[in-house]
């Protein structure tokens, strides 16, 4: 549900509340001079390089990146949406956000659905724990501990007709709502009765804790394996995954996620030691579960069952997730088998151990899998897998990467290097540029106040205008090489306003702002002299740029019937030379 806030709404929150107060709650901070410094909560380390400045309301870290305003702190330190980050803070500042006679309405279903879930997961869950029969199934037939039993709230549900039906509409709840929530279902002669029958019941809750759906396994194999609440307004299986709540201390801290399929792996594997595990509901992964994901690490590791329905799913989330911009690895587990057969037949220091040494990357899965299911490595087998790779490898930035993968490939197609690199290298089919890859992090990993050039230069221009037009005037604005620096200056161009850009920010360009906003206190102008080689190296690789382009349009001419087009390309080259050898550039 989309809402919009009034910018006063918005304002007298960050008002009310003071942005030390909140982080505080989670992170150890210690003031030094108009700041205050404490451990990132959003990354592992060791030195304080995450800093919250009260008078402007904003955080940032030096080491991950992440920075941002009141709102974005509790949106990524509890995995919530603005609407609610909003909602949650105006609660406690004791503002009240009116909201329309339709949205009310909304509210009261959602609510009352969410305490529906809740009472439902408290019903299952005591029901499992008083019958012996399910209990000892979980216990002595799955290897499931009480203690992990508790953590994830598993249940049972009875094999009887209607019996949690009957309990939540004594405990007060309306029919209407048991309906919505998915939780009963109505048969051909009009009776109601509870979806879930003699089936575990494991609950399914956002990052945030709320219970938004359950999942249902079978205890004999007399009836579909799985059952799943039906889609609804709290619950979209696409949207969601399963175990993340358990797991988001593990995650925030490792910035990484081990990705199964089904509930069993997730709850075996994380009582084994392995706690940022989650699972995708045993379903095709999505794009949305990729965008989740996101939200809270920069890593993920597949590890989806070793037959090949799994490895073709491994093909298909690894693409997904570089879409988002994501590390990916692959684990996969020998004999078809899935975490929790491997965990019941090795136990777990033979499952760690697999876990720690049989990481590989995307790529070197994707290579392996393509070059198993070639039945005859002849000339076109060895063709299609370098094709089948080959945008993989041109999009990779590091050029370190891109050789290993060159010498990987030719050593285990048999092929010289030098045949396989011009293979890689050659144009595509439709001459289109291979996009950069999206996954290159164009922050340096740099300490607090030791900033670029390009960082002065931005400051400069924001501090002072005639600094801006000039730059703008000479070299316009598209020099900066972070694509972060790119995208904030071409929208503070059209505002002319850092604070009405910092009212219409994403939580991507909001992190951005921070950093910037610690620049501008941080940096002070700088000379002119600075800002005139600035100007002139950057033309000067511009016109480098250009040569480049012109070499290679000379090479693919055909001179005897581009004639007029060579003269324009050697007049071009050499104005550019006698601009170089004059110090125009």
């Amino acid at each position: 549900m989309t809402r919009y806030y009034d910018d006063q709404i918005l304002n007298d929150i960050m008002n009310r509340l003071d942005i030390v107060d909140i982080v505080s709650e989670s992170v150890k901070l210690t003031r030094k001079g108009n700041r205050y410094w404490g451990l990132c909560p959003f990354h592992e380390e060791k030195t304080s390089s995450f800093s919250v400045t009260p008078d402007k309301n904003l955080f940032y870290c030096f080491g991950c990146h992440a920075g941002g305003n009141i709102f974005t702190y509790i949106m990524k330190r509890d995995g919530l949406e603005f609407g609610e980050a909003v909602e949650m803070l105006a609660s406690r500042a004791g503002i009240q956000i009116a909201v329309s006679s339709k949205n009310q309405k909304t509210d009261r279903v959602r609510k009352s659905v969410l305490e529906i879930n809740q009472a439902a997961a408290q019903y299952y869950h005591q029901a499992l724990l008083s019958d012996q029969v399910a209990l000892d199934y979980m216990v002595r037939r799955r290897g499931i501990n009480r203690q992990t039993i508790e953590e994830f709230k598993i249940g049972y549900a009875a094999d009887a007709w209607n019996n949690l039906e009957e309990y939540l509409l004594k405990k007060g709840y309306p029919e209407q709502y048991l309906k919505t929530s998915g939780l009963i279902k109505r048969s051909s002669t009009d009776r109601y009765y509870d979806l879930f029958r003699n089936r575990i019941v494991f609950p399914i809750s956002q990052y945030s804790g709320e219970i938004v759906g359950f999942g249902g396994r079978v205890i004999d194999e007399g009836m579909p394996k799985y059952l799943n609440t039906p889609e609804t307004e709290l619950y979209s299986k696409r949207k969601n995954l399963y175990g993340l709540y358990q797991a988001r201390e593990a995650v925030r801290k490792e910035n990484e996620v081990l990705l199964v399929e089904g509930y069993m792996d997730c709850i075996k594997i994380h009582q084994n030691g392995i706690k940022n595990c989650a699972a995708s509901l045993g379903t095709a992964f999505t794009s949305e579960q990729a965008v989740l994901l996101r939200r809270y690490a920069e890593k993920v590791i597949i590890l989806y069952d070793g037959d090949e329905a799994g490895q073709r799913e491994t093909m298909r989330a690894i693409d997904i997730l570089r879409d988002q911009e994501l590390n990916v690895e692959v684990i996969t587990l020998p004999g078809d088998k899935d975490p929790d057969e491997y965990l019941e037949l090795y136990g777990k220091e033979e499952f760690l151990h697999y876990i720690k040494n049989n990481k590989v990357t995307y790529l070197e899965f994707k290579i392996n899998r393509y070059i198993n299911q070639e039945k005859q490595m002849n000339l076109d087998g060895q063709k299609k897998i370098i094709s089948s790779v080959k945008m993989d490898i041109k999009g990779l930035t590091s050029e370190i990467e891109k050789d290993y993968y060159i010498k990987t490939l030719a050593k285990k197609l048999q092929l010289e290097e030098n045949i396989v690199y011009r293979e890689i290298s050659s144009k595509n089919r439709d001459n289109r540029p291979v996009e950069e890859n999206k996954s290159k992090k164009y922050w340096d990993n740099i300490e607090y106040g030791n900033y670029s050039l390009e960082e002065k230069i931005l400051a400069s221009m924001l501090k002072n205008k005639q600094v801006f037009s000039k730059i703008k005037s000479s070299i316009g604005i598209d020099f900066f090489t972070k694509p972060d620096y790119r995208e904030f200056i071409f929208q503070y161009d059209l505002m002319q306003n850092l604070q009405q850009m910092t009212d219409n920010a994403d939580e991507a360009m909001m992190a951005i702002i921070a950093r910037i906003e610690f620049m501008l206190e941080d940096i002070g102008e700088i000379d002119d002299i600075t800002i005139d080689n600035f100007i002139r190296r950057v033309n000067l690789m511009k016109a480098k740029k250009r040569q480049r382009i012109i070499y290679h349009k000379l090479s693919t001419l055909n001179t005897e019937g581009d004639f007029n087009s060579l003269m324009k390309f050697i007049l071009e080259m050499d104005t550019i030379l006698n601009k170089t050898r004059e110090g125009g550039i």
